[in-house]
């Protein structure tokens, strides 16, 4: 890089630094004013808060310690081990969003009206089309921007609560223990905290009925073969087997939970998530001093064609 270059690049900072300065008070109204909006902004935002419910497996440990031993010998004697919980787990992870569970949750009419509260009309005791009319009219535009037909109004179901439900609550998976966190970032963080756990009690209460209804197979099958069987090992496996499914039987019956338990005590977060102040302040910081800059440029250019 020659000198002329280098002295051409200083002019060109300096250029600039001094436009800024001759241009300081657009820069700084266009700021305040940016800065202004998002303030206002955040005094009429809905405040959102974090909604925490932490749930690990009833049964694993149990199960599996339960079996250890019994691995080596079932599989010569030709006997297929009850699954083990965690596949149990899998499906209730897939039960907390679907619909079966939600046909259920819908049954508490009190909890479908705070979720749909901007169709519930009470004074016909009904629920009809949103009286919110932004959310009308996005409705309409998305429509004819998808290219669909006006659909006609659905008043809420257990389907609708079902896409409610996958849309508004995030299910993570810990990679490490495999236990599962609900999550919800809400502006109604005590309804969905009580929403939550209707959907871990339910899906468990399915769960555990499916298993009371098809436990009488296997054990069936266990009682026929330990009839027939001739060895002593052939023998002990078996009414080991019988034995765990009648406890897991009566566990199902009795117990408190049955395939999934909060291991931790759900939480609400003390201060809300959303919106985030400070970024929202920062954004509007550097956009009012972009404007203003680029304001102050066009009147420039202006004032230089004039003359």
């Amino acid at each position: 890089m020659n000198n002329s270059q280098i002295k051409n690049d200083d002019i060109d900072i300096k250029e600039l630094i001094l436009s800024i300065w001759h241009g300081k008070i657009y820069i700084f109204s266009s700021s305040l004013l940016f800065v202004f909006f998002a303030t206002i902004y955040l005094h009429i935002a809905e405040k959102k808060y974090l909604v925490e419910y932490k749930v690990k497996p009833v049964y694993e440990n149990q199960q599996m310690n339960a079996f250890s031993g019994l691995s080596g010998l079932a599989s010569i004697s030709g006997i297929q081990l009850p699954s083990n919980a965690s596949g149990d787990f899998k499906i209730f992870k897939e039960l907390t969003t679907s619909i079966e569970v939600s046909e259920v949750i819908f049954r508490n009419k009190e909890i479908v009206k705070k979720i749909y509260d901007d169709e519930w009309n009470s004074s016909l005791n009904i629920f009809s089309e949103s009286k919110n009319k932004f959310m009308r009219y996005a409705s309409v535009v998305i429509n004819f921007v998808y290219g669909n037909y006006e659909i006609n109004y659905i008043p809420p179901n257990a389907r609708r609560l079902a896409i409610y439900i996958s849309e508004n609550i995030e299910i993570h998976e810990d990679k490490d223990t495999g236990f599962l966190t609900l999550k919800a970032k809400t502006s109604k963080p005590n309804m969905h905290l009580k929403l939550i756990d209707e959907i871990v009690e339910i899906s468990d209460q399915i769960m555990r009925q499916r298993y009371i209804d098809f436990s009488k197979e296997p054990l069936t099958f266990y009682k026929d073969k330990l009839r027939t069987a001739r060895s002593r090992e052939h023998r002990e496996v078996l009414a080991e087997l019988i034995s765990k499914e009648e406890q897991k039987l009566m566990f199902a019956s009795k117990g408190k939970y049955f395939t999934a338990e909060p291991y931790i005590e759900p939480t609400i977060s003390l201060h809300p998530v959303a919106p985030k102040p400070v970024l929202i302040l920062i954004f509007a910081l550097f956009l009012g001093s972009f404007i203003g800059y680029i304001t102050m440029l066009l009147r420039n250019s202006n004032m230089e064609v004039k003359k």
